[in-house]
């Protein structure tokens, strides 16, 4: 017997509504309607996305006792279910289809060291803080070369809690 384990990789879009740019020149009721499309078409797309990956996932008749969730985002902090609950009830799709799999007894890991998620949330307000023009250059090319690093780290760390945590099975 060899002893297997398989990661599905599955790639997903985090979409946010265009209603918060306000390049447009027209009159304030017809931006509205606007935007109500706009909006309208793409979560018609991202509902789409959702259901085609649900079903992609149904079709592949996993063992969900034996079915990990690694999303990315998520700090290893021992409250990885009531974070995903809070952001199912806040309207996220992608927190609310994993819910849907861990009620079929799917276990949700966390995967993420928080104190690296907190270097990348304090470098991203740091560039985004007002400032002078030169000053925004040079910040900007910091954040990329410190957002790069951090990256690499956050990935390096991925990889070990998903080595060190899914598990083996044994296949005939």
């Amino acid at each position: 017997m060899e002893d297997l384990r398989r990661l599905i990789y599955v790639p997903i879009l985090h979409a946010q509504e265009d209603a918060k740019h306000k390049a447009s020149i027209l009159p304030k009721d017809q931006k509205i309607a606007v935007k109500k499309v706009k909006i309208a078409r793409e979560l018609s797309a991202v509902d789409e996305m959702w259901e085609g990956i649900a079903a992609k996932i149904e079709g592949l008749n996993l063992h969900w006792n034996k079915t990990r969730i690694y999303q990315d985002g998520t700090p290893v902090c021992g409250n990885e279910l009531r974070l995903a609950k809070r952001l199912a009830e806040s309207g996220s799709p992608n927190f609310s289809f994993i819910l849907d799999l861990i009620k079929k007894g799917a276990t949700l890991e966390g995967t993420e060291d928080m104190d690296l998620l907190i270097q990348e949330y304090d470098l991203l307000n740091k560039l985004l803080m007002k400032s002078s023009a030169t000053h925004q250059q040079s910040k900007n090319a910091e954040y990329q070369t410190k957002s790069r690093e951090l990256l690499a780290l956050r990935d390096q760390f991925i990889l070990n809690r998903i080595t060190g945590t899914l598990k083996k099975k044994n296949c005939p």
